[in-house]
């Protein structure tokens, strides 16, 4: 259900009617996201687990708020007070000045995606109308910027919002997973690796009291997402999770979504000592691999991350899945894993002078700190790095 109608909303402005389609849209507030018809729409959709139900109303809850983001999202509509055919979600903010329109990321969401009826978009030819009317929704801002945007979404979002797209200097990574698990370490791992792994596995397993677990129950898992952090404090710059609200925003999806099947929480356990955890999303068919904090001081003989990535790829064959996305960052440990690398992109659009310069201001930065580092790091790298020589 519509919760707040843009106050600017008129039929000229954003309403169109064609030959074969017409849709209304509308600005809805975020608790929209609470509602059947946005969680139907994303089930339906071929948006991907960022723009799910549970991690935007967390998103939202504790993480907006505490950056002064404010919910700009869009609704489309065939007509009014009927279901939505289309939900872009988004945000804006003011940094130094200049108003930003984005879409919901803030460092934490690794696929930007609409969200769109299949249906009703194959029936849609006149992108520049749909593209106008949009727009005529849109709040005012110096910036649109829209990502990481995968392949199979940009032609979507290049529909719905003007301005041009660059491809970004970092990538998501995947691999694609066969039952058995033995099969797919035959055909995705090479075999010196494979021999590396399996010896770490074997030593590791032998140990009483060594197992891999899904850590189950409210409790349980908020003790163990704080445990997770405190097991990543000091060993990343700028670590995405270090701040308050973002650990509140993990805490809040892993408990919401280990109850719908769209979260978990794994800990590598040594005894009764949990010696690792990490934190994923799962949702169609794919488990994305977010966070990972392990005790390396102690047990770092073990490889615990090594561990880790090879058991929740066993648990994801086993329960029928079909990838395992190691998401963002161009970590070098991920190829081990027979990944395969996804290009990202950003849509950006500068309708203002001011969001012009500090466009290019902020490309300037980028560059510069680009040429500075020694390696390719994000905020999605700090966030997922294991920090293991393996060898």
């Amino acid at each position: 259900m519509v919760i707040a109608s843009d106050p600017r909303l008129t039929e000229a402005g954003h309403a169109y009617t064609g030959a074969e389609t017409s849709f209304v849209v509308e600005a809805v507030t975020e608790a929209f996201f609470q509602s059947a018809d946005y969680a139907a729409l994303h089930a339906r959709s071929n948006a991907s687990a960022f723009q799910h139900p549970l991690w935007l109303q967390a998103f939202h809850r504790h993480l907006a708020p505490a950056r002064r983001a404010r919910c700009v999202t869009l609704v489309g509509r065939p007509g009014p007070g009927e279901p939505p055919c289309f939900v872009l979600p988004m945000i804006a903010r003011k940094l130094s000045g200049v108003t930003i329109l984005e879409s919901a990321d803030l460092g934490v969401s690794d696929y930007a995606a609409p969200v769109v009826d299949p249906d009703w978009w194959e029936r849609q030819n006149d992108h520049a109308a749909l593209r106008a009317c949009v727009a005529a929704a849109l709040p005012s801002h110096d910036i649109l910027r829209v990502k990481p945007i995968r392949d199979e979404h940009l032609a979507l979002w290049q529909a719905f919002l003007p301005g041009s797209t660059k491809t970004l200097g970092f990538s998501a990574h995947a691999t694609a997973l066969l039952a058995p698990m033995e099969q797919w370490r035959e055909e995705a791992l090479t075999d010196s690796f494979a021999r590396y792994l399996a010896r770490k596995r074997k030593r590791f397993f032998k140990t009483e009291g060594a197992r891999l677990v899904v850590v189950q129950g409210a409790q349980a898992i908020a003790r163990a997402m704080e445990r997770l952090a405190q097991l990543r404090e000091g060993r990343f710059e700028q670590d995405v999770i270090a701040a308050p609200a973002a650990q509140a925003f993990y805490s809040a999806v892993a408990q919401s979504g280990e109850q719908a099947g769209f979260a978990r929480v794994y800990a590598l356990e040594l005894g009764r000592e949990a010696i690792g955890y990490t934190f994923c999303l799962a949702f169609g068919g794919r488990l994305h691999y977010l966070l990972i904090g392990c005790d390396y001081q102690t047990h770092g003989r073990h490889s615990p991350g090594l561990l880790l990535y090879d058991g929740m790829i066993g648990d994801w064959i086993e329960a029928g899945g079909e990838i395992f996305d190691f998401t963002i960052g161009d970590e070098p440990f991920k190829a081990d894993f027979g990944t395969v690398a996804t290009p990202l992109h950003v849509l950006t659009h500068t309708p203002t002078v001011r969001g012009a310069l500090a466009l290019a201001a902020m490309r300037w930065r980028e560059r510069w700190r680009e040429a500075s580092a020694a390696t390719t790091t994000t905020p999605f790298a700090r966030r997922q790095t294991s920090g293991e020589d393996i060898g």
